[in-house]
């Protein structure tokens, strides 16, 4: 499906989808932390989420030259949250940066307040997974602190210089991109991830960059969206014409990978519903969960008990409100 290209980055691998199609994957203990993309409409080169820092941001611009010459004329955010963002300064002189109208908003008030708290917190924070780090003689829980040292290091390196770049360009539901070469149309989702998903759909080629609607390989962290909406969201996606479905976070996939997440979810739904039936939730107790056999292997454990923390609070809030 996809091949390695010859460029060397920390922070990224870059895979080769199709001809002028990219993804560059996150590498553990790098300073990307999600995934992004880089397309050849044709006359249009376009980045699709822009790294958690302006250090991974500066190897996707150099590898787009390298290989183009002229830099990304348009930037994609996804949705507002940091991992996704926050490379946007690198772009910014040179490209406008479209997302839609609710995501714009998001950066504006509570991506403001995660700056503000990454301000104050990283260097604290990046001491304290040092230190776990030094003790975990379990090579799971080294792999996992390795991964959240990579985005604190990142932050402490970058904060000196650091800036949070609105969009300058927003749309509501659907925007369709045309070049010389192919189009590309972006479809939002609302409240499934966060408060806003948009996705870049690629119909001629199969391709789909899905954001953090997807996690492969990888658990979802699902404490700010929808898990419905999220559901809803995944199902319709998954019936698109496509091959290749490009997660936020893992390496690519195909729609196997979609209706994997959604067996998740919908897991995590039957399991806060039998704890509800069985009185309200404590934390201890669902701690005591394991994560089941078929999603052992994944990354970010830790999201597990918060996900079905979160979706135990969202039907709680949900009877209370029919009660």
């Amino acid at each position: 499906m996809s091949e390695n290209i010859d460029f060397s980055s920390k922070h990224f691998v870059i895979h080769s989808l199709a001809e002028g199609i990219f993804a560059a994957i996150a590498t553990d203990g790098g300073h990307a932390i999600c995934n992004s993309g880089l397309v050849d409409l044709g006359g249009q080169l376009i980045v699709f989420d822009t790294c958690l820092t302006p250090q991974a941001a500066s190897d996707l611009r150099r590898f787009a030259t390298a290989r183009y010459g002229p830099t990304p004329q348009l930037v994609i955010n996804s949705h507002y949250h940091n991992d996704h963002i926050w490379g946007n300064q690198v772009f910014a002189a040179d490209a406008p940066i479209i997302s839609s109208d609710r995501t714009r908003a998001l950066i504006a008030t509570s991506g403001m307040e995660e700056f503000t708290w990454y301000s104050a917190n990283s260097a604290q924070q990046l001491q304290s997974l040092r230190d776990q780090y030094q003790s975990a003689d379990d090579e799971c829980q080294r792999k996992e602190l390795l991964l959240w040292m990579g985005e604190y290091e990142g932050v402490v390196e970058a904060l000196p210089q650091l800036k949070v770049c609105l969009p300058n360009v927003t749309f509501d539901g659907r925007l369709k991109i045309i070049g010389a070469k192919r189009s590309c149309e972006l479809i939002n989702f609302p409240n499934g991830h966060s408060g806003s998903d948009t996705v870049l759909h690629l119909p001629q080629d199969g391709i789909v960059f899905m954001g953090d609607l997807l996690f492969v390989g990888c658990h979802p962290y699902l404490g700010d969206g929808d898990p419905f909406m999220l559901l809803k969201a995944l199902r319709e996606l998954s019936l698109l014409d496509a091959a290749c479905y490009v997660p936020g976070h893992g390496q690519a996939g195909t729609v196997a990978d979609v209706h994997m997440l959604i067996e998740y979810i919908e897991e995590c739904l039957d399991t806060a519903q039998t704890l509800l039936k069985t009185g309200k939730p404590g934390d201890s107790k669902i701690k005591e969960i394991k994560v089941p056999e078929k999603y052992a292997d994944w990354q970010v454990s830790k999201f597990y008990p918060s996900n079905i923390n979160f979706i135990c609070q969202c039907l709680s809030s949900s009877i209370t409100r029919s009660g």
